[in-house]
This record gives C-alpha cells, sequence and structure tokens, in this order.
C-alpha cells in the first residue's frame, strides 16, 4: 500500500510541472537607484532630527522630551528631504 501511495503522489508531482517558461521582469536601474537616494536622504533628515533632538533635550534637562524631539523632528526632516529633491 505504501509503494501506490509512492506511486501516486510521483506522478502528481510530474503532471504539476510547468510547461512554459516563465517570463521575467526586467527592473530599471534608474527607479532603484532614484529610490535607494530618497532612503539616503530620509536617513540623513532622520539623524539630523535626533540630533537636533537629543541637544534640545539635553538643554531642556530631560530624556522624554529629548526623545519625542528627535523622533518627531527627524520624520519631518527625514521626509522634507526624501521629497524636496
Amino acid at each position: 500500500m505504501s509503494q501506490e501511495s509512492v506511486s501516486v503522489s510521483g506522478e502528481v508531482l510530474q503532471s504539476q510541472q510547468p510547461t512554459e517558461p516563465t517570463e521575467h521582469v526586467d527592473v530599471d536601474s534608474d527607479e532603484h537607484a532614484e529610490s535607494s537616494h530618497k532612503a539616503e536622504q530620509f536617513g540623513v533628515g532622520l539623524s539630523i532630527g535626533f540630533l537636533l533632538g537629543g541637544i534640545s533635550g539635553v538643554a531642556v534637562g530631560s530624556f522624554p522630551v529629548a526623545i519625542l524631539l528627535g523622533l518627531s523632528l527627524g520624520v519631518v526632516l527625514g521626509l522634507y528631504m526624501m521629497e524636496r529633491r
């Protein structure tokens, strides 16, 4: 009985193989470079925002203020620098 189930499953696997080759889609390298540049600009803006938030948090003397301002300024500056180009 086990030999029958093995041979049946082998037949099923052979019948499920694709007969036509799949088409490959080429990605334009310019689009990839542009999205990579935008991600880089967002990272730069985020870093600047964290730095400014940390400085202002130290000036105020509050760690939660530093985190809040760092995240807020970082995201806003990151989006601005990403969309500026």
